[in-house]
């Protein structure tokens, strides 16, 4: 149940955040050609490079969360049925901490903000 909540959860600010996302690509900017005040209407049909790429980290996120958690909880149901060994349970935690810490390195690789600020507050930390 937590898995299948939490999915459903995810699902639903993912779709959100791509709604937002998408929306924001089709909006229509108005340009100053000489004194004249042009609207261009950029129809976008397909979907653009920045959408691919943001549905693309949203997947990876999504696999790795429900990959990173579904083996803790699964490992809980069948050890109501059948007794296991409690060093499985540590590998699944393992499992888990590895998916969420690339979880973690992926949302510093891809926010440039940030990753320029941790650049930027390690190089000042390494001068000291």
């Amino acid at each position: 149940m937590v898995v299948i909540l939490s999915l459903f959860v995810n699902t639903i600010f993912n779709v959100l955040i791509f709604k937002h996302v998408r929306a924001s690509t089709h909006r229509v900017q108005p340009q100053r050609i000489g004194t004249n005040l042009i609207t261009i209407n950029n129809q976008h049909p397909r979907i653009s490079r920045r959408d691919i790429s943001l549905l693309k980290q949203m997947m990876f996120m999504f696999c790795t969360f429900i990959a990173g958690w579904a083996p803790a909880y699964l490992l809980l149901i069948i050890n109501v049925l059948i007794n296991l060994n409690p060093i499985i349970f540590g590998y699944s935690v393992v499992f888990f901490e590895l998916a969420l810490l690339a979880i973690t390195i992926n949302f510093f690789m891809c926010n440039h903000e940030i990753k320029e600020f941790l650049i930027i507050r390690i190089r000042r930390w390494a001068q000291r």
